[in-house]
This record gives structure tokens, sequence and C-alpha cells, in this order.
């Protein structure tokens, strides 16, 4: 009787690994896709990517980030996939650094034509930020999520291990499957965030 105890996790067991045997096989693609693309592989020399590519990608749900995009209306597509997700990350007041990301951000959604429906945007930020009221005037489609100041803080803790330094009102690129796995920072211009994304966009089969 307690052989038979002891066994009977093992299915659960089994079960988790085809779980996670089935997450890898979805994400393998784009991953691989994205290495041979931004890393030079079987692709013309001249192709380099601007921001900052993360690999491994850092996982939206370690930020609360994966709910939002599986079941707000706004962050799924007409065909049910998933979007990607431009992340403005702010901390502080909402000046000329602000205003820049969420104009930047909301001109190569534009940009993007009729691969428009596949891209969205999302603005982190704490509660009570000066000067933001005002600077949302003209980006209603923008979805706003609280981001407290610990999780800013441990978003940039995160990001030290692939050698970014987080700043106010940079900007991040989440994949469909919740993979957080580009960076742009102010030095960056709106063409170099279109220009990346639409490679992405091209290789990538998932959403």
């Amino acid at each position: 009787m307690n052989e038979m105890l002891e066994e009977q996790p093992a299915p659960r067991s089994r079960g988790r690994l085809k779980l996670w045997v089935l997450i890898v096989i979805a994400a393998a693609p784009l991953v691989i896709a994205a290495i041979m693309y931004f890393g030079h592989i079987g692709v013309p020399s001249g192709t380099t990517n601007h921001g900052t590519l993360m690999l491994p990608p850092l996982q939206a749900e370690d930020w609360k980030l994966r709910d939002i995009q599986q079941t707000d209306p706004g962050f799924i597509q007409y065909d049910g996939k998933s979007k990607w997700v431009m992340l403005v990350v702010g901390s502080g007041e909402c000046s000329t650094r602000c205003e820049e990301a969420l104009y930047l951000t909301r001109q190569v959604n534009v940009a993007l034509g009729k691969e428009i429906d596949r891209v969205t945007r999302l603005l982190l930020v704490p509660e009570n930020v000066p000067g933001l009221e005002q600077a949302l005037t003209g980006h209603e489609s923008l979805v706003r999520l609280k981001f407290a100041r610990d999780e800013y803080e441990g978003l940039q803790q995160a990001l030290k291990e692939y050698d970014i330094g987080l700043q106010g009102y940079d900007i991040l690129l989440m994949d469909p499957l919740g993979n957080i796995m580009m960076h742009y920072s102010s030095t960056h211009t709106g063409k170099d965030i279109l220009e990346d994304l639409k490679r992405l966009l091209k290789v990538s089969k998932i959403g």
C-alpha cells in the first residue's frame, strides 16, 4: 500500500514535463530564427539589429505581464493569437524622454501598416506620475498598467544580467509567448525599433 502511494506523483511529474516540452517546442522556432537573423547566420552580412537582443529572453510572467497579453482584447489579434508588445517602462516624472518614448512607439505602430494588428503598446508606470496625464493625450489606444517601484527595481536588476542598464522610459519588446527579448534606450530612434520589429515579424510564426 505504501509503495502505491509513493508512486502516485509520477503521472503529475510526467504531465509537467510534457507541458515544458510543448512550451520549448513552441518557442524554439522564434528563438532560433532570432539567433540566425541577428547573429548573421545564413542571412546577408549587412543585416544587423539595433536594439540589444536578450538571450535567453526574460520571462514576462515574472513581471505579471503574461496574463494581460493573453486575456485583454487589445492584446489579442483577430485570429486569436497574442500580439507582440512594445513596453514603455516608466519611472519618475513624465518629461521629455517619457513623451519621446510614447511618441516613438505610436509612430512605429502606425508605420507597420498592414502588420499593425500584430503589435500593441503597454505603459508600465507607478501611480501619480507627474506630467503623465497631459502626455497621454493622443495615446488613447495605449494600455497603462501600474508598476510599483520595487517591481521596476527588480526588472532593473534582472536586466543587469544582460549588461543592460535600464533607465526611466526605456522600451522593451515582448513576443507573443511572453518573452521579453529586445531593449531600446534613449539612443535608439523610431526607425531602429521599426526595422528590428519588421524583421522579427517576418521570421515569426507565433504571432
